[in-house]
């Protein structure tokens, strides 16, 4: 329900930071900009293969694999993630209006 509201209220240019590839794929559909926590700029070349790669390991987990989780978070993400935004932003042109979305 959160997701489609969001998604509702971008517009184009707008920054969306989000962990979602499904999200991240609406908002790239409304010409506006997605961003993960870590500094993956979501984008039109990408945004296939990660959710091909996504669908796949859902396959694996109910097949009763085990995989591993994500990997522990480090300071190189936080610069990465500040460095891609502020370049996003500026690309963006607009007011900074960004949306945070998570699952916790």
């Amino acid at each position: 329900a959160v997701d489609f509201e969001l998604i509702n209220r971008v517009r184009p240019y707008d920054i969306v930071v989000t962990q979602d590839y499904g999200l991240a794929a609406m908002v790239l559909s409304k010409k506006a900009y997605a961003i993960n926590q870590n500094g993956l700029v979501y984008s039109n070349d990408n945004i296939d293969q990660l959710l091909l790669t996504r669908h796949l390991a859902k396959k694996v987990r109910n097949a009763g694999i085990r995989t591993k989780g994500p990997r522990k978070r480090e300071k190189e993400d936080d610069i990465k993630f500040q460095n891609e935004l502020i370049k996003l932003i500026h690309i963006s042109g607009c007011e900074l209006l960004i949306y945070l979305k998570s699952r916790y």
